[in-house]
């Protein structure tokens, strides 16, 4: 399977500054205002607030495509279960900066007001074409601090601070319960229950990539709009990814492109879950790579954890090499998965010079 759905083309983008002007006396103008309404029940005694979050260029591992084989030789309940508890949405929103944030409350519209561009971190192309889409995400503020805590994966053991560990300086926790989100993931719902209306930002032309595409649907205008979508189905995913394009939207009429001050976004209140919940859980990696780990003579902790032996995904002739996959806890704020492997560098199994070699004497306690 080619992985070119989950790949996003990766137009460099440039670096700009953008912020408040200087030398002016009183307040700065805002450069967009965006009005919200929440529909629905919210939780008893909620701190219910509305956060503007833009989205980040995030690519699924290769064990958490949908439909990746499994391999033969491996224990398949094994696999499916710590896959189940480890991998996000592969067509999901991946929040990546929190913009903006406010109070709302049921029936009465919510202002957000931006006195920034999108910065060039959240944006993909360069200065002739770039974008940036966000999310609209309603939460109950359990730490009353006025903003949306992010959090990111939490991982067994520290990886020597190098921004991949649980002790790298990320929060891998966060207090806030999200209830509800404009854009939650790209998968058509014939439903209706998950929504697909997101704030865009666009500077210059537009090119269609695999950033949170919304292909048959109109160009999001210049500047800011709200851009809606119906989303597209899984197996048009598959069937676009093996010819090397992205899918379309499996109904038409839903698309809709309209300027913020037409009307407000109405999002719905909805009982938390995990798709939810993975709307304050950023990413560390961007580029669908897998930071493997050394195995220490102390095992990791795998206190309601799932773990499965795994042969090493590849995209050609089958591995003989074994990693232990280790999901996140049960009571994590973010799921992910962690690998080890015996021989090999961070980089994986296939490195011209291992930056470590266990294969003749693994730990007591690895189990594959």
């Amino acid at each position: 399977m080619k992985r070119a759905l989950l790949i996003a083309l990766l137009i460099t983008p440039a670096v700009t500054g953008c912020g408040k002007l200087q030398g002016t006396s009183g307040p700065a103008s805002a450069l967009a205002s965006f009005d919200v309404t929440a529909s629905g029940s919210p939780p008893a005694n909620a701190d219910l607030n509305v956060a503007l979050v833009w989205g980040e260029q995030w690519l699924v591992e290769p064990l958490c495509i949908p439909g990746f084989p499994i391999d033969s030789r491996d224990d398949a309940n094994a696999v499916m279960a710590v896959l189940a508890a480890g991998c996000r949405d592969p067509f999901g929103f991946v929040p990546k900066l929190v913009a903006a944030s406010e109070p709302i409350a049921v029936g009465q519209p919510a202002t957000i007001q931006l006195f920034t561009l999108p910065s060039a971190d959240v944006m993909v192309g360069d200065l002739t074409a770039r974008v940036a889409y966000g999310s609209f995400v309603l939460y109950d503020d359990r730490n009353h601090d006025g903003t949306l805590n992010l959090a990111v994966p939490n991982r067994p053991n520290d990886m020597r601070g190098d921004g991949e560990g649980s002790g790298s300086g990320d929060n891998t926790h966060t207090p806030d319960v999200v209830v509800g989100s404009s854009f939650v993931t790209m998968l058509y719902d014939p439903m209706g229950a998950i929504q697909d209306t997101r704030v865009a930002y666009r500077e210059g032309a537009f090119i269609t990539s695999g950033f949170y595409p919304r292909a048959g649907c109109g160009d999001p205008p210049k500047g800011f709009s709200f851009d809606t979508a119906s989303g597209f189905t899984a197996q048009a995913a598959y069937s676009a990814t093996l010819m090397g394009m992205v899918p379309q939207e499996q109904d038409l009429s839903k698309c809709v492109q309209r300027d913020p001050s037409t009307g407000p976004v109405d999002v719905t209140l909805q009982t938390n879950s995990r798709a939810l919940q993975e709307t304050a859980c950023t990413e560390r990696s961007t580029d669908s790579s897998v930071r493997y780990r050394e195995p220490d003579a102390t095992a990791p902790d795998l206190t309601n954890r799932t773990f499965a032996c795994v042969h090493y995904p590849s995209f050609g002739d089958p591995s003989d090499v074994v990693e232990l996959v280790i999901s996140g806890a049960t009571d994590d704020s973010c799921i992910g998965l962690t690998h080890f492997i015996l021989k090999g560098c961070r980089e994986g199994p296939n490195c011209a010079s291992p930056d470590w070699d266990h294969s003749l004497a693994p730990p007591n306690w690895w189990p594959c």
